[in-house]
């Protein structure tokens, strides 16, 4: 049922590729069987069944998401939906305390089970997972739990990427290899452009929320209104919704130790000198990251992948 070979690229963590032929019930119609995933060699000896047979719950809610997309910031808006505007807990304590990542345990240096604090949670749960649509649990698809899905435009979730990977020492090399890699699928969770796309195509189900990394820059509160809506968690009011706008801020969480993990890495692992877990919150930071030449080949790699789907980037981020 799964298959896997090794994979060769400049991640400090092992990594395999992954393929998984038994994927059911999921709404997007496609030979799965097909579809690789680079995937932590941890994650496909010791979690993928756990994970594949996970008991999900009728309330639960999955927030999913290629790796620096902004889910940080919508874990955040997601649980504070879900608990009432718990303000209070949420400003002393991490998101990642209140809302597990489901596989935390196979990209972590830690020892620790990231799938039973899953289980152990107090519902209503909200499950954060990287993991691409057909390796996530199957009773989410079973049952058809609801999921939030975020996704941000390619050439900024890979300058993004460079930084973080780079800073906490799972990847080494230069920009110009990283983009090699990314495009290769020899990065942790790659293939992004098919983990984007097959949400995209699924963005109708009722049970998932697709939104963007542009569309919360852009007009932030009337994502919380649809995300209040899809979570059925009855109206809110102006004030609630100013109160949310200046807690989600990025100049705000920026500055508040419980939502910038750059001193928890910190403390945890040995980062470069200049990391840091939010940097510029921006859209289009690729811009003055990259030169003119690697941003024309990313354009010209997204392009061919799109264009079999006959869709432009823009028809999914908008202008950036």
């Amino acid at each position: 049922m799964y298959d896997s070979e090794e994979l060769i690229s400049c991640s400090t963590l092992p990594l395999v590729r992954l393929r998984f032929s038994g994927a059911k019930n999921l709404p997007l119609q496609k030979d799965w069987s097909k579809r690789w995933c680079a995937v932590p060699q941890r994650f496909r000896d010791d979690f993928v069944q756990r994970i594949r047979e996970f008991d999900t719950r009728h309330d639960d809610v999955y927030l999913v998401s290629y790796l620096k997309t902004g889910s940080t910031w919508l874990q955040e808006l997601a649980w504070l939906l879900l608990n009432q505007l718990d303000f209070e807990l949420a400003k002393s304590s991490y998101a990642w305390q209140r809302s597990h990542y489901l596989e935390h345990s196979t990209v972590s240096q830690r020892d620790f089970d990231s799938v039973a604090q899953c289980e152990q949670m107090a519902s209503p749960r909200l499950i954060k997972s990287h993991l691409p649509a057909h390796l996530l649990p199957s009773q989410v698809w079973q049952h058809g739990r609801r999921i939030i899905y975020v996704a941000r435009n390619p050439k900024d979730v890979l300058v993004s990427s460079y930084h973080f990977f780079t800073g906490v020492g799972l990847w080494r090399g230069d920009m110009a290899t990283f983009i090699e890699e990314f495009i290769a699928d020899k990065l942790l969770f790659t293939s992004y452009l098919q983990h984007l796309i097959e949400f995209w195509h699924m963005r109708h189900e009722s049970n998932i929320f697709f939104v963007t990394y542009e569309e919360m820059q852009r007009d932030l509160g009337q994502v919380i209104n649809k995300l209040a809506n899809f979570l059925e968690v009855g109206n809110l009011s102006a004030a609630q919704i100013n109160q949310l706008l200046q807690h989600l801020s990025f100049k705000q969480m920026k500055v508040t130790k419980y939502s910038n993990l750059t001193g928890l890495f910190k403390d945890a692992t040995k980062t470069s000198e200049d990391f840091e877990f939010m940097r510029r919150g921006i859209i289009g930071a690729y811009k003055d990251e990259l030169t003119a030449e690697q941003r024309l080949d990313l354009d010209q790699w997204i392009a061919n992948f799109l264009q079999q789907y006959n869709l432009k980037e823009s028809d999914i981020f908008g202008q950036i």
